[in-house]
């Protein structure tokens, strides 16, 4: 759309490793800025992020990452019991 105002406001911003990020994601670097007109995964998954980066003890880090892995398994696990 030649009058949409959102590739000239959000260009540049978060350098490239936020470009890399939302690459990773399947997100636009928009979703990053609170754009009201994109919710989806892409908010969790910004706010997991920054309270990642709050949990300073290495000890709770791993206390998330296993239970993080816990979730996903037996979510697996759902899935090949439903089949």
């Amino acid at each position: 759309m030649p009058n949409d105002p959102r590739p000239t406001v959000y260009a540049g911003k978060g350098g490239p490793q936020l470009q890399r990020v939302a690459q990773a994601l399947e997100v636009p670097v928009e979703a990053f800025f609170g754009v009201a007109a994109f919710k989806s995964d892409a908010a969790d998954a910004t706010e997991l992020l920054r309270l990642w980066q709050a949990i300073r003890d290495p000890e709770n880090r791993q206390g998330l990452l296993l239970a993080a892995r816990g979730f996903v398994q037996r979510e697996a696990d759902a899935r090949l019991a439903a089949e």
